[in-house]
């Protein structure tokens, strides 16, 4: 229904079941006609928000998203949603109405994060923005979230706070392990599994015996990821991977008898790489064990999965293996995270030809070279 009103302008009431769901006044009246004609639209289409559903505060659907997620992610994740909506987003937007909140704002609020704290911060913040949006939307709340298409700000280098894969090679890694072999042998084993496997540490602390297979080839089952809270230490029990499906990860012969001599004469069901005195193996116990902040030459304990990617990519690997083996959603999230590694053939020619053109000229400098010392 359009109205005129005394001061000239045009009221829209769009009613639906008898009741008035959307409201709004505009100076024109053909605005008005087309915007009841799009929210009738959405009404016919089941995809009408009411504009009253978004007018609730970003720390009031904060708090609803975090309760929502209680129990149904890990650990890990859910503290890493509560960390980032308790000390970035809502001190940020949570006075806000959600509905009020748009993509610029977004944007230059990521940006400002990445500039002041670090782009690994601003992913990390920018997950949870889409994640609290995302339910937004699914809760009728909004019509589209304005987090879905923000992409990640690379401020310039001058900030020194751009984190990036930094995997090590094949030699720093060996020289890493033997390194810490000097601390704790068993303990130096595990940084080569996790190196040479690329599963994450939950992972790793989930595996059980059976889980070591040689069909169809040498390699561990990931079934299930056992996550540790970050503030209180605690292990979490659970029955999936992060991505909620299992994969086979391939042992190459580098790293194969090191997994097979945990193993050796333990029953199926028992951990493949527990504590030395049972139970699960915690990530704070092995770093210690192994120094990792002396030994790990400044360095990650994730930049080992990242080199497990590293070294398939370097040998060939097809992108599509990679990511299955990391266990990744997306091939994409493989290749965004991974594809700075990747030559093609037409780099490695060209990189060839470069170093023969170079070899050529330096053997002819130095062939003048000794000609003109004969001379003298």
């Amino acid at each position: 229904m359009i109205l005129k009103r005394p001061n000239g302008k045009w009221r829209v009431q769009v009613k639906h079941r008898g009741r008035v769901v959307a409201d709004r006044t505009f100076v024109r009246r053909g605005d008005a006609v087309r915007w009841e004609m799009e929210q009738k639209r959405l009404l016919l289409s089941g995809e009408f928000v009411s504009p009253s559903a978004g007018r609730i505060t970003v720390a009031e659907l904060a708090d609803d998203y975090r309760d929502s997620r209680q129990g149904q992610v890990s650990v890990r994740a859910w503290e890493s949603d509560e960390s980032a909506l308790r000390v970035h987003i809502v001190p940020a937007f949570g006075r806000l109405p959600i509905s009020s909140i748009s993509s610029v704002q977004v944007e230059r609020f990521l940006t400002d994060l990445a500039v002041s704290r670090s782009v690994r911060t601003a992913a990390r913040v920018r997950t949870t923005l889409r994640g609290l949006f995302r339910y937004a939307v699914r809760t009728r709340r909004l019509p589209k979230s304005p987090a879905e298409d923000v992409p990640l700000p690379r401020p310039d280098s001058r900030t020194g706070k751009v984190v990036e894969v930094d995997p090590f090679t094949l030699d720093q890694l060996l020289e890493v392990v033997e390194a810490q072999r000097k601390q704790a042998k068993r303990y130096a084993e595990i940084t080569l599994v996790l190196a040479l496997t690329g599963v994450r540490f939950g992972e790793l602390r989930g595996l059980r015996v059976r889980d070591l297979v040689v069909v169809p080839y040498p390699g561990l089952v990931v079934k299930r990821s056992i996550p540790q809270s970050g503030r209180t230490g605690a292990v979490i029990e659970r029955a999936t991977t992060k991505s909620g499906r299992s994969r086979l990860v391939p042992l190459t012969e580098r790293v194969r008898p090191v997994v097979e001599s945990w193993a050796a004469g333990r029953d199926p069901d028992e951990l493949l790489f527990p504590a030395p005195e049972g139970g699960y193996l915690h990530a704070q116990n092995w770093r210690r064990a192994v120094h990792w902040t002396k030994t790990g030459l400044g360095r990650r304990p994730h930049d080992l999965r990242h080199t497990a990617a590293s070294l398939w990519i370097a040998a060939g690997v097809d992108i599509k293996t990679v990511s299955s083996w990391l266990g990744h959603s997306t091939a994409k999230l493989t290749l965004d995270t991974y594809g700075h590694l990747m030559g093609t053939d037409a780099d490695r020619a060209a990189i060839e030809r470069v170093n023969r053109a170079l070899v050529v000229r330096r053997a002819t400098e130095e062939a003048a070279h000794g000609q003109d010392g004969g001379s003298r």
